[in-house]
Parts: structure tokens; C-alpha cells; sequence
């Protein structure tokens, strides 16, 4: 099953590649935003997509402003990485919107994706969310000595590779497929430095719905994913103080013998065990209470 690609206007006039899955029969039982990772194209989440489609969900994947195929062109204004979330993912919650017939739009966040959605005004129409190895990223609280190496990481390696460069050497450092623009990178290791991440009032972003958004949550992580400890995972949590949060947390070696990883989820020969599950959750946020 291959989907259609489409651009999709942001208020701003940025163009987003995106591609759009779409159930081969039947009305769709409701629309499935996936959200990318930190420097992870969207082709990453295809193979569920299709799943979704199997499960008569329409979904949507994009590439953020900057990342994979949403270069700028002739976008002239800076790429600020908060517009991930308050101009992207808002315009493809528009989108959904849309989409003839309806009137169930879900949001699957991974990673940065699953942090930003509360900045787009237009989750407030979300029917639910399921937030995977999302969390409020900050060196302690990650275990010892692990923590000493997201501090270096976070204070001084981002700070000095970023300075004056176009492009953050992600590729070299072996953290992503794609070298995202510095401005992007160096931004969210700067929210990372802080406890709040980025909800501190410091940084000046609209962070209501965090504490407004009542919509389910599910939130899944595993305790061998290096890039989202359990207390970061947490902090996310307490974070989202309307919503109604179900937490998965789950022993990664029990699922996989290579273990789950920040990516395992995504990937179907280690995560296609918890699809079912996961959009049996979705399906539930859709049939009325007995």
C-alpha cells in the first residue's frame, strides 16, 4: 500500500511534504496524525501508517519545516524550532480536518513529536493522543553516568558544533539519518537545559493547553530507550495536567530480543506485537461509553 504525497500550507506560507494514507474501502473510522522524531523522516512511520489503513484509519505523515523533504525554498523567514509545533503539526491538524466526513482526528507523537503538539492551537480538536518515548528531556533525570554524558551533550558539544554553522553535524555524530539546520538543534538542547523544558516561562511560548488539553493520553515508553528515561517520560506526564493520562511503561528485552530502543516501536519487526493494542486504544476514544 503506498500513499499519496501532498504538500500542506502552514499559516505562514511554509510547504510541508506530507503523505496521506487512506483506507482502500469503507468510510475511515478516523484520521491518525504521526509525528515525527528529531531529525527522523517521515518514510520512518510508513509501514504503520499502512497498518493503520488495515485498521480503516486514514494517516498522515509530514516532514517538519527544515527536516526530510520540507526544505525551505523560497520560505525567507527563519526556521524556528517552536514552529514545529504552533505552525506544523497545527496545519496538519487543519488538514485533517478537511478530510470530507471526519470527525475523529488522533495524534501519535514520537519523541519531539509528542512534546510539541500542546503549541498548536488546533489540538484542542484532537480526539486523543498517544505520546511514544516523549518526554521532558533534562541530564538528571537520566541514571548515573549516563546523566554526566547528556550533560556534556547538552551544554557543551550542541553549544560549540552549533556556533556558527549552517547545519548541525547530526550524521556524524551518528544521531540522525540528516544534518538539521543548527538554529533547530541548538534551540532544543537550550530548552533541554532547563528543568521545564519548554514549558519555562523564560523562552516566552504559548504552554496553555499543557495545562488545559482534556483530552486521553496514552503514553508509552520503555525502560531501554537511552533517549527517554522514566522520570523524563514523568515529567511529560505531570506536565499535561487536564488530560487523562494511561502510562505504559514496559520492559523492552520482554518484546524483543535486540530490545525496543526509542524506535523499536515504529519498527515492525520489534513493534508490531503493541499495534493491535494501541489502535484497539484508539478505537476505544471512538465507540460510545456502554
Amino acid at each position: 500500500m503506498t500513499g499519496k504525497t501532498i504538500k500542506i500550507h502552514c499559516m505562514d506560507g511554509y510547504l510541508l511534504d506530507s503523505t496521506v494514507f487512506e483506507p482502500a474501502a469503507d468510510k475511515p473510522k478516523g484520521v491518525v496524525i504521526i509525528c515525527s522524531a528529531l531529525g527522523v523522516e517521515r518514510r520512518f512511520y510508513h509501514t504503520f501508517a499502512q497498518y493503520l489503513c488495515e485498521r480503516h484509519f486514514t494517516a498522515v505523515t509530514f516532514d517538519y519545516r527544515g527536516s526530510g523533504g520540507s526544505k525551505p525554498g523560497a520560505f525567507s523567514k527563519p526556521l524556528l524550532l517552536a514552529d514545529w509545533g504552533r505552525q506544523d503539526i497545527d496545519a496538519v491538524i487543519r488538514y485533517a480536518e478537511s478530510l470530507p466526513g471526519v470527525q475523529h482526528i488522533f495524534l501519535m507523537g514520537h519523541s519531539v513529536g509528542g512534546q510539541l503538539f500542546c503549541l498548536a492551537r488546533n489540538a484542542v480538536n484532537l480526539k486523543g493522543a498517544v505520546l511514544v518515548g516523549a518526554s521532558f528531556p533534562w541530564w538528571r533525570r537520566w541514571p548515573f553516568p549516563r546523566n554526566l554524558l547528556v550533560f556534556f551533550f547538552l551544554h557543551i558539544l550542541v553549544p560549540v558544533l552549533g556556533a556558527g554553522r549552517k547545519k548541525f553535524p547530526s550524521r556524524f555524530l551518528g544521531l540522525s539519518k540528516e544534518d538539521l539546520p543548527a538554529g533547530l538543534v541548538t534551540t532544543w538542547a537550550e530548552w533541554a537545559r532547563d528543568p521545564d523544558y519548554v514549558t519555562a516561562e523564560k523562552f516566552g511560548l504559548d504552554t496553555r493547553l499543557f495545562e488545559t488539553l482534556a483530552i486521553p493520553i496514552l503514553t508509552v515508553g520503555f525502560d531501554d530507550d537511552t533517549y527517554a528515561p522514566q522520570k523524563s517520560i514523568q515529567r511529560l506526564q505531570s506536565a499535561l495536567k487536564s488530560a487523562d493520562i494511561q502510562a505504559r511503561y514496559l520492559h523492552g528485552k520482554d518484546l524483543h530480543p535486540k530490545g525496543m530502543g526509542h524506535f523499536g516501536f515504529f519498527r515492525e519487526s520489534a513493534g508490531k506485537n503493541l499495534w493491535p493494542d494501541t489502535v484497539d486504544w484508539l478505537q476505544a476514544r471512538i465507540l460510545p461509553p456502554r
